[in-house]
């Protein structure tokens, strides 16, 4: 009777686990199915640790770095952040200017931004009295 017993509840965990293995979804079925996939990143997204370990991840390698770069890029308002950025930091400053003056177009519209307005001009044309500073 106990050795019928010990059967027929070793029976039924197999069945019990079989019928649970087949329920759950693989790693692989989740990606593929857009609906679960964007279920799985909410939630995510939702928890700070689970958002800041993703973020982590993605900056941790260059080549992600760029892609999330220019993913955000394509946003106006982080683009004219990254500029407000850059523009205020002094060891960037230098480079963007002459990124900047490097373009011929970019170059006449500073130009004409910088004569065309009267204050400027004024102070344009006193720098330009005044010699170049030796290097």
């Amino acid at each position: 009777m106990k050795a019928a017993r010990r059967v027929t509840v070793a029976i039924g965990t197999a069945l019990v686990a079989v019928v649970l293995a087949g329920c759950a979804k693989s790693i692989d079925e989740i990606i593929m199915n857009p609906s679960d996939k964007d279920e799985v990143i909410a939630k995510l997204l939702a928890d700070d640790v689970a958002k800041r370990d993703i973020m982590a991840k993605l900056a941790a390698k260059d080549d992600t770095k760029k892609e999330m770069a220019e993913t955000l890029l394509g946003d106006t308002s982080i683009k004219a952040m990254a500029v407000e950025k850059m523009a205020a930091d002094a060891t960037q400053k230098t480079a963007l200017i002459q990124k900047l003056l490097a373009d011929a177009a970019t170059r006449t519209e500073i130009i004409t931004a910088l004569t065309s307005d009267e204050a400027s001009r004024k102070e344009l044309q006193e720098i330009l009295k005044k010699p170049l500073p030796k290097k």
